[in-house]
């Protein structure tokens, strides 16, 4: 069959290092698989093992934040992604500093028991960063950072992801004879799998370790770590967005559809909230993505804040549109709605109120004070819809005013989020301008 892995311009690798033993083993069980290529997604980590990205060109790869590979995997599948060719299948790999950082991710993927395979490159060290010593680093061995020898045992990766319930686990050196079965076995295996290779880092392990192919697997043996197949139990039922048996419910009791007679919103919009944070701007601002994905729209939000989150800015970027929304930057805001001091602040740093980035709609509470000569509009929006709840009172009554959503689909958000059942959020929504809610949504409120 054809290979995937492309190693026409050499690797990127250090001569004696297990990395490329293992992307061989890797394309040798894609071609035993039976897992067409373009169903394959490759989530590499940060370090030596992200450097396999331009080696399968072929394949779709997603370059993580380091420790992340797992969940933005266990995320593909959770979501349900489907390619043109069937459902993705993500192939995760990572290296020991990326297992160990991100070690709570691969318990979580393998409580899921989602349809992930994992590829563990353990070559015993931090092989990108110069050579420190990671949580599988074997007792005794010298690194950059232990230079006497780390005094502590390493983690066996088979008992805690075991504990958390692994469908299968498998453990072998590279090279190794049965590493591509291994890895070929855990891509066919519906669920979770993972397969840790035992490997050499010239440049670290072997030049400041003492580490060399004849002692590796010996290593392994000493600290206790099994080899071939230590798990392989019986796959479970993934929870995924449809698995929960609880479907949600529209305003007639029946399972939610979308209206896009709900909506009059002719071309995309592009919106900013800048609050003060604990004051609900960015709930605002999801309470009406929630309403417009209701009415069959597309909605994007991101969000902004310090790491307190009762104290500060806090900003919201919302975009509605017609048609699906593919680029969610907001580089210039059709709508700009200003609440406190600290977003405008915010916002004042950061260039977005004049320029070519200026909001082509600036709406400012009225106790704020602009610089001279920007261009905005004034309410009192604060003394109208109160501290907590001005930043959604503006937003909805922007949007029912420009009629870009039915009150249908803003009543369906209400009743669908939980913390729109705030008291007092039905008069905020009222006195926006929306009419009363149906008969089923006042039942049930």
């Amino acid at each position: 069959m054809k290979a995937f892995l492309d190693t026409s311009n050499g690797t990127p690798y250090c001569k004696g290092c297990g990395h490329p033993h293992v992307l061989e083993a890797l394309d040798a069980a894609l071609q035993t698989a039976d897992v067409l290529p373009h169903r394959i997604a490759l989530v590499t980590d940060i370090g030596c093992v992200g450097l396999a990205d331009a080696q399968f060109p072929e394949l779709h790869t997603v370059h993580a934040l380091h420790g992340r590979a797992a969940a933005l995997a266990a995320g593909m599948q959770l979501a349900g992604t489907v390619t043109e060719d069937g459902p993705l299948k993500p192939i995760v790999l990572v290296g020991d500093g990326g297992a160990t950082i991100g070690l709570l991710h691969l318990v979580h993927a393998a409580q899921l028991d989602v349809d992930v395979t994992v590829i563990v490159h353990n070559n015993l060290i931090y092989g990108m960063t110069g050579g420190q010593h990671s949580g599988f680093t074997p007792q005794g061995l010298r690194t950059t950072t232990t230079p006497h020898g780390v005094g502590i045992p390493p983690l066996d990766l088979a008992h805690v992801l075991g504990g958390a319930g692994c469908g299968y686990f498998a453990r072998t050196r590279a090279p190794g004879r049965d590493l591509a079965t291994l890895v070929a076995e855990g891509i066919r295996r519906p669920g979770f799998a993972c397969i840790e290779a035992l490997e050499l880092c010239p440049t670290f392990a072997a030049r400041i370790g003492g580490v060399t192919g004849k002692t590796l697997t010996a290593m392994g043996a000493e600290g206790g770590l099994a080899m071939g197949v230590i798990h392989d139990r019986p796959p479970r039922v993934a929870p995924t967005r449809d698995s929960s048996g609880v479907a949600p419910e529209d305003l007639f009791g029946k399972r939610l559809e979308p209206r896009p007679a709900w909506s009059g919103l002719q071309e995309t919009v592009r919106i900013l909230l800048a609050g003060r944070a604990g004051e609900r701007a960015q709930s605002a601002a999801k309470f009406v993505a929630t309403a417009a994905a209701t009415a069959g729209l597309g909605a994007t939000l991101r969000t902004d804040n310090p790491v307190t989150q009762g104290k500060g800015f806090s900003l919201a970027e919302l975009i509605l549109s017609p048609t699906q929304v593919r680029y969610t930057g907001l580089e210039q805001a059709d709508l700009a709605i200003v609440t406190a001091q600290e977003g405008l602040t915010q916002l004042t740093q950061r260039d977005l109120l004049e320029g070519p980035s200026a909001p082509r709609r600036l709406l400012i509470d009225a106790r704020l004070d602009l610089p001279a000569g920007t261009r905005c509009e004034s309410a009192p929006l604060r003394e109208r819809f109160g501290p907590l709840a001005c930043s959604l009172g503006a937003l909805v009554e922007i949007v029912h005013q420009a009629g870009w959503l039915d009150d249908r689909a803003l009543w369906a958000a209400w009743k669908q989020l939980p913390e729109a059942q705030q008291p007092g959020t039905r008069r905020v929504l009222e006195k926006a301008g929306l009419s009363a809610p149906p008969d089923a949504v006042q039942r049930s409120a």
